[in-house]
């Protein structure tokens, strides 16, 4: 007996390409900022303030860091060694011929005693209120010159030249340097961990000019 085997067509089955989930696009949350950065008051009326020439936007940012600082110095007040729109110290490059610049003693009054454990809170405080501010150490600017907090009211619209220069140029507070031009032409480090930048900085043009520098290759012998 024969046996005939019969072909049956198949029809070659393709399956459905895999259904791709879209991956949402995470949206970068925004940092909020602290709650001590506060924009400045634009008032530049003149104030003579114990014995020294301000105008009222510096004046109220020390009130603000006095209040942020809360510690043994008087910021706004009998500490002021140094005011503004003046150059009467020529150690001060011309940093105080305009606004925005003001001196702090950091010593006790009625004794020689250097408030050390007070530095580094009073320049954070006035960092935190809108100051360039930096330590002037025993004879850092000349031989006999005074410790003092040194500082630069960001923004100020009467800065003088070489103020502005301690905030933006080679040596200055937004590139992370102690704002003192050296001889050498090499900036030297802030002391202070760097400039505390605000939201309302940033609006007035300034920004973090800071660069990070990517080490040259150690080659072996």
């Amino acid at each position: 007996m024969e046996t005939r085997l019969t072909a049956t067509a198949t029809t070659a089955v393709t399956p459905d390409p895999p259904i791709e989930t879209p991956v949402p696009t995470p949206t970068p949350t925004p940092t909020p900022e602290p709650d001590y950065c506060r924009k400045p008051e634009e008032d530049y009326t003149l104030v003579q303030h114990y014995g020294f020439l301000l105008n009222r936007r510096t004046l109220s940012m020390l009130e603000y860091a006095a209040e942020l600082y809360s510690g043994e110095i008087d910021v706004a007040g009998a500490a002021i060694t140094q005011g503004s729109y003046t150059d009467a110290v020529s150690a001060s490059f011309g940093t105080h011929a305009g606004g925005g610049a003001v001196d702090l003693s950091v010593i006790q009054p009625g004794t020689w005693k250097v408030l050390y454990a007070e530095i580094e809170p009073l320049v954070l405080a006035l960092r935190q209120a809108g100051f360039a501010a930096w330590l002037r150490d025993l004879d850092e600017l000349y031989p006999g010159s005074p410790i003092h907090i040194h500082a630069i009211a960001i923004g100020d619209r009467h800065l003088s030249p070489a103020a502005e220069n301690q905030l933006t140029g080679a040596s200055g507070y937004f590139r992370g340097y102690d704002g003192l031009p050296r001889e050498n032409g090499i900036p030297v480090a802030d002391r202070h961990g760097g400039p505390i930048i605000c939201d309302w900085m940033l609006e007035v043009g300034y920004a973090d000019l800071r660069s990070t520098l990517t080490p040259e290759p150690v080659t072996q012998d």
